[in-house]
């Protein structure tokens, strides 16, 4: 595999940026989830039909995902660092949007949330890409990314209903704004990463992504993506309008949300060790079954009920974020490790947008109890799909995209 060759004093680049990441990412995914909550409970606030929540959750995946796509042939021809200098800078501009357009309140938060779904689209390609360069240690490194990232959403989820309370919904997007600044500036301490056979032309990069979509193992692990997205998807619109329709306070709703991150992050501080004891085929059906066995329990109205359910969703969603981004980090190339992230991401995404949709409509129709009990019952059909098809996946001889590398 081609590595890298850049090299700061002692330490190579990669290893030199990591933790940077993982500070702005940490930051930064404060700044978004408490956005991201702030977006429904001001909904909630205007009195708006649940529909219409459900429309608001899921409008950042307009942008998000055709920017999660194109992420992978930007970051394989510009390089991570610029890439993220973009997404804190949008995250900043989102921010602005909503806290400048009081007058206009539904049109900035629909900008606003294009903004945020723009630097999200953005940001999970380049900072994987980076803190998965280096071969040594991958796993561990992609464990302790999850748990910075979700340590930063969970602070942010369980943070979004306190701030609304005490200093009102604008002043909860101005806190957005304020860190989304700092992940900027720590962002913009990167250093560039020299990368051998990287795309001469933004044109050659996204001639990558068709061949990059038909590799079997990106097709299967972009199932896992597509649960492991499902709870966060939750977590950002349909657990806190729940937790808040069975009489709990927006403050007390955003906590218990927050549970889905505290399982996020002690199975990425985990993650690795559960990989090298269980494999990566059973790690990743514990936690599908983990995921679409908590959907099924959260159809109970019970708060505590609910509570561990969005926990248990949390964890299992954990190692498959730690289990997808390994495999498809380790079974890459340097110059075209972004395309296949972004790639599988897609499956992410397509969930992250249609969660909050169907529950939007299946809330309307059905109820909790209903809307949750369909969704668990889709969830396992997916795990059927990614068990069924897991021997295709590594028999197969993946139509690499080193095919296409430039001469």
């Amino acid at each position: 595999m081609i590595q890298a060759s850049c090299v700061v004093g002692d330490k190579p680049v990669a290893v030199t940026n990591v933790h940077k990441v993982y500070a702005s990412g940490f930051l930064f995914n404060v700044s978004f989830l408490a956005f991201a909550v702030l977006v429904p409970l001001t909904a909630l606030h205007d009195h708006l039909p649940l529909w219409l929540v459900g429309v608001l959750a899921a409008v950042p995946g307009a942008l998000q995902l055709p920017t999660r796509i194109l992420s992978g042939p930007l970051v394989d021809h510009l390089g991570e660092r610029l890439v993220l200098w973009v997404t804190y800078g949008l995250a900043v501009l989102a921010g602005l949007v909503v806290v400048s357009g009081s007058s206009y309140p539904m049109a900035s938060l629909v900008l606003g949330q294009l903004c945020i779904g723009s630097a999200r689209g953005l940001f999970w390609t380049a900072a994987q890409s980076e803190v998965g360069r280096e071969a040594s240690g991958r796993a561990r490194a992609l464990g302790l990314f999850t748990s910075y990232t979700k340590g930063g959403a969970l602070v942010g989820t369980a943070l979004a209903g306190t701030l609304a309370e005490f200093l009102g919904l604008n002043g909860g997007f101005v806190f957005t704004v304020i860190l989304a600044v700092l992940a900027l500036v720590i962002g913009s301490t990167l250093t560039k990463s020299a990368v051998v056979d990287r795309p001469g032309t933004l044109g050659q990069a996204v001639a990558r992504l068709i061949p990059a979509g038909r590799q079997p193992f990106v097709m299967v692990y972009g199932m896992v993506a597509f649960l492991c997205a499902i709870p966060q998807a939750l977590a950002q619109s349909f657990y806190p309008v729940t937790l808040v329709r069975l009489g709990v306070s927006d403050s007390v709703a955003s906590l218990i949300t927050a549970l889905m991150s505290c399982g996020m992050i002690i199975a990425g501080v985990f993650g690795a060790r559960a990989l090298a004891r269980l494999g990566m085929r059973r790690l990743l059906a514990v936690a599908m079954v983990l995921v679409a066995g908590s959907l099924l329990l959260t159809a109970d109205p019970e708060v505590v009920v609910d509570a561990v359910a969005i926990f248990l969703a949390g964890f299992g969603a954990g190692w498959l974020n730690v289990g997808f981004l390994t495999a498809v980090s380790g079974r890459s190339h340097d110059y075209d490790r972004a395309t296949n992230l972004a790639v599988t991401q897609m499956y992410f995404v397509i969930a992250v947008i249609g969660t909050p949709l169907l529950s939007g409509g299946l809330f309307h129709v059905i109820g909790q109890n209903g809307s949750f009990a369909v969704e668990s019952g889709l969830a396992f059909v997916v795990v059927a799909m990614v068990m069924g098809l897991w021997r295709w996946q590594a028999r197969a001889d993946d139509r690499s995209v080193s095919e296409y590398r430039p001469a």
